[in-house]
């Protein structure tokens, strides 16, 4: 640069006319260094399929910015890749969405004892469930429902004509079903909005707490699809049987899956509000309220103080069964067991008290 302008060092700093050139020199540069800073660190951040992995990312080095209106410059292609991205993932959001039991239906079901909640599946999980249920009775997965509690369980077709398949998420791992999926995380979060709820304590006229609401043991929820063909039924019946395991259920749950029900169609839950329990009591008059078993009506009640039906059906009817449980206590044990479960146990405790006196005496 010194040799361009003809001259030695300290020719040149004497001119003024050389200082104001390298001041506008300089200024060049300054400018030009600015603006290729500004290009790449605003360069726009686009996706660009790949075969192997979807989408990749990497610089677009255009300016991002236009000059005038300082607005993202995005190509017509991302632009289209980033709406469907934040489409999936809105839809992705929707579909985790799990629904929750109102403070009202709450209310409702400590009052009443039970309740009654329209459209609480959606459309598409309750017609995927309806398709779950006819793979699995194609799989023959699906068996002959009978009746009582335990060692009394038989079939009776008096009482009882429709068919079951039990659930759960340890069963029928051979015939996986993402709808079957979301039912599990909908019925858990379901258990989760019951479990010690203060809501459904059970309080006096003065609000004193009587007994408070029991904690659910979601390891021990019962779970089944129901299935009731042309003629199906269920006649009038307890879920809770003391003596029973069964009296550890504390609400029954009844989701329906039937499609464009109609009332030709039969089959209506029979919530039964006279005193009585399996029997209506002799010169009591009935006193009932028929649910009508429409797609992803979702039905709760105490298993203990509401005795029920399933209607004759005139068409083919489904719906998923559930029982929530108390967790097991050591005063059911106790009345669960019988006399020779408790002898078997006493003659259990007196064997190994000898057998450790035995070993005691050897050692000493």
């Amino acid at each position: 640069m010194l040799l361009f302008f003809g001259g030695s060092p300290s020719k040149i700093c004497n001119s003024w006319s050389t200082i104001i050139l390298l001041l506008v020199l300089l200024s060049v540069v300054v400018n030009t260094i600015h603006k290729s800073r500004h290009n790449y660190f605003s360069s726009a951040f686009i996706l660009v399929p790949s075969k192997e992995k979807g989408y990749f990312s990497q610089f677009q080095h255009d300016s991002f910015w236009e000059k005038q209106q300082r607005r993202p410059v995005i190509s017509t292609r991302t632009s289209t890749l980033l709406m469907e991205s934040l489409g999936s993932v809105k839809e992705r959001g929707e579909e985790m969405r799990l629904p929750h039991l109102s403070t009202k239906a709450m209310e409702e079901l400590n009052k009443n004892g039970f309740v009654v909640v329209n459209d609480w599946l959606t459309d598409d999980l309750v017609q995927d469930l309806r398709q779950d249920v006819k793979d699995l009775r194609s799989k023959e997965k699906f068996q002959v429902a009978k009746i009582g509690q335990d060692s009394t369980n038989k079939l009776n077709t008096e009482i009882r004509v429709a068919e079951t398949c039990f659930l759960g998420n340890r069963k029928l791992q051979d015939v996986p079903c993402s709808a079957r999926s979301r039912l599990y995380d909908i019925l858990e979060n379901l258990r989760q909005d019951l479990s010690g709820n203060e809501i459904l304590n059970q309080v006096d006229n003065e609000g004193n707490i009587i007994r408070g609401a029991p904690a659910l043991d979601a390891s021990l929820l019962e779970l089944l699809y129901a299935y009731y063909p042309k003629g199906g039924f269920y006649r009038r019946h307890m879920d809770a049987v003391e003596g029973s395991a069964s009296v550890l259920r504390t609400y029954s749950l009844l989701l329906y899956l039937n499609h464009e029900w109609t009332c030709a169609d039969g089959g209506c839950l029979r919530v039964h509000l006279d005193s009585g329990k399996d029997f209506i009591p002799n010169g009591e008059e009935p006193s009932f309220l028929d649910v009508e078993p429409r797609g992803g009506t979702l039905v709760l009640f105490k298993s203990d103080c509401i005795p029920h039906e399933v209607l004759d059906t005139t068409s083919e009817r489904m719906a998923v069964v559930g029982w929530f449980n108390r967790p097991l206590t050591t005063a059911d044990v106790d009345s669960l067991a019988t006399k020779d479960d408790k002898m078997r146990a006493v003659m259990l405790l007196v064997s190994l008290s000898l057998i450790a006196y035995g070993m005691a005496s050897i050692v000493l």
